[in-house]
């Protein structure tokens, strides 16, 4: 099941899985304002400004993506992850299939991103589920950072209920 993060009920849950994302990355996120951004969380992940989705698997979190609001047509997606015990399950494609669906519903027609190198699997997953190569749009200190971007299509439009 993939749901919206509800708050305040989901903040310990959604600060407790993004911090474990980060510490698997084993990279330093000051240039971010990663500190800052967990200080203000519900803010960042609550619409308009963003938003994040758990998949939940034998009612245990299993992961999550956010995104968050760049400008009227752009969404960026943030902290995709999927705990080591849930991969090889498909979650991570569900979420981003999902957050795709809600982004076009949301009237969003591009959506970016960062991946930095620890995210190998994620970015074959992009890579397959159409995202391409764009040029970066932050100055991001990380070496061999990628850059992806892809246009939401009729596809991702469905009406909504």
């Amino acid at each position: 099941m993939i749901r919206d993060v509800m708050f305040p009920d989901d903040a310990q849950e959604l600060n407790s899985l993004i911090r474990e994302y980060v510490e698997w990355l084993n990279i330093d996120l000051s240039y971010q304002d990663f500190e800052g951004e967990m200080a203000r969380i519900e803010s960042v992940f609550t619409l308009p400004r963003g938003l994040y989705t758990f998949v939940i698997v034998n009612s245990k979190v299993a992961g999550g993506v956010g995104f968050r609001h760049i400008d009227p047509e752009t969404a960026e997606v943030k902290r995709l992850y999927v705990r080591p015990q849930y991969q090889g399950l498909a979650l991570g494609r569900a979420l981003m299939n999902s957050m795709l669906d809600k982004l076009a519903s949301l009237g969003y027609r591009r959506v970016v991103l960062d991946a930095v190198p620890p995210t190998v699997h994620a970015q074959s997953l992009y890579v397959s589920m159409g995202f391409h190569e764009i040029d970066p749009y932050f100055d991001n200190p990380t070496p061999d950072t990628k850059f992806y971007g892809i246009e939401l299509n009729a596809s991702h439009r469905k009406p909504k209920a």
